[in-house]
């Protein structure tokens, strides 16, 4: 029997007063927390990819090589969030990742962010391809599958926003 993924893991979170500015708005460096903390409960308790423990295991790890981040509303502490991430694409070495800040009432997105990992062998300090095992799941989960898409971080952004506007 072949096991069925979801390609879109949700999760909650609840935005903390020390995380936010004096306004009470969530300080703008601290959304990445937010995604990269709820992106790695959702690969453990969806996909069963604990990635420190594999980290420790293999000697490999994956590393932020760039975010690319868009603030569509405020957030302010105290309230709940829901954090979608998704897979979009993959290689051999790199993953970029969607994250969604949704209002779970609304619907409506806070923000978006993109984030590219590089694959990393931590011991000789250099990139690392992915075994096959992982490259089998990438193909399973991500959106666009493998390989890079030519589309643009903003042209994304618009989507988005236009599909808030259809759905108002």
């Amino acid at each position: 029997m072949t096991k069925t993924f979801s390609k879109i893991l949700e999760s909650k979170a609840l935005i903390r007063f020390e995380d936010c500015d004096p306004f009470g708005h969530l300080n703008n460096g601290r959304y990445i927390d937010y995604y990269l903390n709820a992106r790695e409960d959702q690969l453990r308790d969806n996909y069963g990819l604990d990635i420190y423990a594999m980290g420790k295991t293999t000697g490999k790890a994956w590393v932020v090589a760039s975010n690319q981040i868009a603030y569509l509303r405020e957030v302010k502490f105290m309230e709940t969030v829901t954090i979608k991430t998704c897979l979009r694409w993959y290689s051999g070495s790199d993953l970029l990742m969607e994250g969604q800040m949704v209002d779970p009432e609304t619907g409506a997105i806070i923000s978006v962010i993109w984030t590219r990992f590089a694959y990393i062998d931590i011991r000789k300090g250099q990139k690392a391809e992915h075994s096959e095992e992982l490259t089998e799941l990438f193909g399973k989960v991500a959106i666009f599958g493998e390989g890079r898409p030519a589309e643009y971080f903003e042209d994304r952004v618009k989507e988005l926003r236009m599909a808030a506007v259809v759905v108002s």
